[in-house]
């Protein structure tokens, strides 16, 4: 397979039909069913099953996609820093980022940092959920994704570097009438709707333990959601009791929008999940020049930020400590060595970075 067949064939299976493959490719239709014929007989099997509406992909054609959109992905990457190299320029980088801190403060300020060294540079932003990102990471559509680091996930795919800790909580607007009443250990909270981050998900099952276990199982409605956009104006609306990630919430918290509820120790313990954002990429690529510089420049601006914001934040009221990401790193190192390692590669960090074995 060569990259013209390669490509040909990807334009097929996205649309779903060799007439509009022909048309969006500028080839006519005989020379692409042509190509498709001889890709099929050299591959020794069917790709696409005909109909009236089309062709689909087969089960043996699914697995054909999948690589090929690897090596279409790669092969743009090598394009990207071809012309980096012929245009003393810093190419092109994907990136893939969850709401919170980066977005708010560090990923204005390290991209323009960037572009400002760069003759000419193109990042590309997409932000979401976790969920949301994994998939365009591992298609080789997002060149690396700032996300929550899960442990014994994916642990064949990609290489994780952690950037700083974060933790689940629960918030309610400003002026929501359970601060006047809340004593800390979970009284009142089953008597008002709950807004719930889907990355919260445990949370909620967890605080629903912890309600029937008070004898004051939840029965009132639940709104999920996926967009912190809708949540963050829903909360600020409504009396409802926010689930999120603290960092997700935190630029609304320090504007005085919403304020956290405050939970006592022990409860605070049992409920709250703390874990670590990070950086994500896949383990069978190397990172472009442009993710390489950006990475450096996020990790940078963090560092500065940990001891201003962060550790004080995680210091109030729930606090995070003693989770870290240099303690993070460490016990993901001592795993390492234990298990054992399959070789080093080139990271921006110098070699940080974590692995995580697979559920």
């Amino acid at each position: 397979m060569n990259l013209r067949t390669l490509k040909r064939f990807l334009a097929i299976a996205e649309l779903g039909s060799i007439n509009k493959a022909a048309a969006h490719l500028n080839v006519s239709q005989p020379s692409l069913t042509k190509d498709l014929q001889d890709l099929e007989e050299a591959l020794g099997v069917e790709l696409f099953t005909r109909n009236a509406r089309g062709v689909s992909l087969t089960s043996f054609g699914e697995t054909i996609y999948t690589r090929a959109k690897l090596v279409d992905a790669e092969f743009r990457k090598l394009e990207s820093e071809a012309r980096a190299l012929r245009d003393v320029s810093m190419g092109e980088v994907n990136v893939g980022v969850v709401p919170g801190l980066l977005q708010n403060q560090i990923l204005p300020k390290a991209t323009l940092n960037l572009t400002q060294r760069a003759r000419r540079l193109t990042v590309n932003y997409r932000f979401g959920h976790r969920s949301s990102m994994l998939g365009p990471l591992l298609r080789g559509d997002l060149d690396f994704v700032i996300v929550g680091i899960e442990d014994d996930e994916y642990a064949d795919e990609l290489v994780s570097e952690p950037l700083f800790p974060d933790r689940t909580a629960l918030f309610v607007r400003a002026d929501h009438p359970i601060l006047a009443t809340f004593d800390g250990a979970g009284a009142h909270l089953a008597e008002y709707p709950w807004l719930v981050l889907s990355e919260c998900s445990q949370l909620e099952v967890m605080l629903r333990q912890m309600m029937r276990a008070q004898g004051t199982p939840f029965a009132n409605s639940v709104i999920r959601t996926d967009s912190f956009y809708f949540f963050r104006s829903t909360l600020v609306a409504s009396d409802c009791i926010g689930l999120a990630r603290y960092d997700s919430a935190r630029l609304e918290k320090h504007t005085g929008n919403i304020v956290e509820l405050p939970l006592q120790p022990a409860v605070r313990k049992k409920l709250l999940s703390t874990h670590l954002i990070g950086v994500a990429y896949r383990r069978d690529t190397m990172l472009s020049t442009a993710s390489k510089a950006l990475i450096q420049e996020i990790r940078h601006l963090t560092d500065d930020l940990l001891q201003q914001e962060i550790t004080t934040d995680m210091r109030t009221g729930a606090a995070i400590a003693p989770v870290s990401a240099r303690s993070y790193t460490s016990r993901q190192q001592a795993t390492k060595k234990q298990a054992g390692t399959r070789g080093s590669r080139d990271r921006p960090d110098g070699g940080r970075a974590s692995r995580t074995g697979r559920r």
